[in-house]
């Protein structure tokens, strides 16, 4: 599980056309089922500076397209967050089957800060990610 999101290299021609393929694929529709005042929250909480998560999820695919370490087992592609809620498990190795796992059981201390967060502002949180 721990090579799931690696590969070979990429040659620079090929490595283009993937990532503008890539960055071409709209996000899919925002489930119905999320309490929107919830999301709005977890979205205050994402964009502000105490959890940091803007800091590497920004941009029009919300990633900044660096390798880092976040401490969950290498340095691994920050990822785009675009369509997350449809794509569980979460993680490098999938040990997220919910985006709230990712809070949980495979949350690191360099994969963003959570010690002032609430469960529910971590809920609000997760609300949020859903709605990508």
């Amino acid at each position: 599980r721990l090579a799931r999101m690696n590969g070979a290299s990429l040659d620079p021609d090929r490595k283009s056309v993937l990532e503008h393929w890539v960055q071409s694929i709209p996000a899919p529709p925002a489930p119905s089922w999320v309490d929107a005042s919830a999301a709005e929250r977890g979205r205050a909480i994402f964009e502000g500076s105490s959890a940091g998560c803007a800091t590497c999820h920004e941009g029009p695919k919300l990633t900044n397209d660096v390798t880092v370490n976040v401490g969950t087992g290498g340095a691994f592609q920050v990822p785009p967050l675009l369509g997350v809620g449809w794509r569980t498990p979460v993680m490098h190795d999938g040990c997220a089957a919910t985006l709230a796992d990712r809070f949980g059981k495979c949350a690191t201390a360099d994969h963003g800060d959570l010690s002032g967060l609430s469960q529910a502002d971590i809920s609000d949180l997760t609300s949020y990610l859903e709605t990508l």
